[in-house]
């Protein structure tokens, strides 16, 4: 049987996620998130998570918005916080020395702070996906080993689950992705669902496509967060009832 995973990211980040979120978590209608430890509503999220002991809770790990755990002089350097001291989202291309740390000090702190407050941390991913950037693996895995962490998402499935974009292009998102599953799982040993989509491509691929195999989907939503209004309808709705194959929900902790 197909087994369904649907993780919210930004939790912490925003009130208004976080409303969502757990409401959708009490009506059974999304089975996982991943905290923001460095978002404004972080102790909120963290309070109300615990009463949510069938859903797992992950890091999503941040260099992208709001302000930094730890400053460093090498985020400034590198032009990824803007005047007020906040990170801003910036392509890192060509990293240095100075950045690889900082971002490892970062992290480290980032996932230490959810796990001194209690919460269970099954997996992790990272705002904008900038983990799966190949110099980020390293620094992976240091803080997965460090934090016996042994779950990541991986963007890059074994199939693509959507039917948006030309064809060569989804030929070509599919062989960029294999030295990602392989140093992921070989060289990190790191585990992860078999595929992975956003929600509105992965729920429109999952309506017309039967799957009979035993195969694991991460489905990632936004409800609550500003620029992704479409998710909270959506996850509100009967969705289940257009999905053609049989499934489960599960959490990252069944996976």
């Amino acid at each position: 049987m197909l087994k369904i995973i649907i993780n919210a990211d930004d939790l912490g980040g925003f009130q208004g996620c976080n409303d969502a979120v757990f409401e959708l978590m009490a009506k059974g209608k999304i089975s996982s998130s991943t905290l923001m430890a460095n978002g404004p509503f972080f102790t909120d999220a963290v309070m109300r998570a615990k009463n949510f002991h069938q859903c797992s809770f992950g890091v999503h790990l941040n260099i992208s918005q709001f302000f930094p755990l730890i400053p460093d002089r090498a985020f400034q350097e590198f032009g990824i916080l803007d005047s007020n001291g906040a990170f801003r989202y910036r392509k890192l291309i060509i990293p240095t020395g100075g950045l690889i740390r900082a971002i490892q000090r970062e992290w480290e702190a980032q996932i230490a702070k959810i796990r001194d407050s209690g919460i269970t941390i099954t997996h992790i991913d990272s705002h904008q996906h900038v983990h799966t950037r190949l110099w980020m693996y390293p620094i992976l895995k240091f803080i997965c080993e460090k934090f016996n962490i042994k779950k990541i998402r991986s963007k890059f499935g074994r199939h693509e689950l959507s039917r948006s974009g030309h064809f060569l292009k989804r030929i070509v998102r599919q062989v960029r992705g294999v030295p990602h599953r392989v140093i992921q799982t070989k060289m990190l040993g790191l585990h992860s669902t078999d595929h992975f989509a956003c929600l509105g491509d992965g729920l429109d691929f999952l309506s017309y496509k039967k799957i009979t195999a035993d195969l694991t989907i991460e489905l990632m939503c936004h409800p609550g967060v500003p620029h992704f209004e479409s998710d909270l309808p959506t996850l509100h709705s009967n969705y289940e009832s257009k999905i053609c194959s049989p499934f489960r929900l599960i959490s990252y902790r069944e996976l």
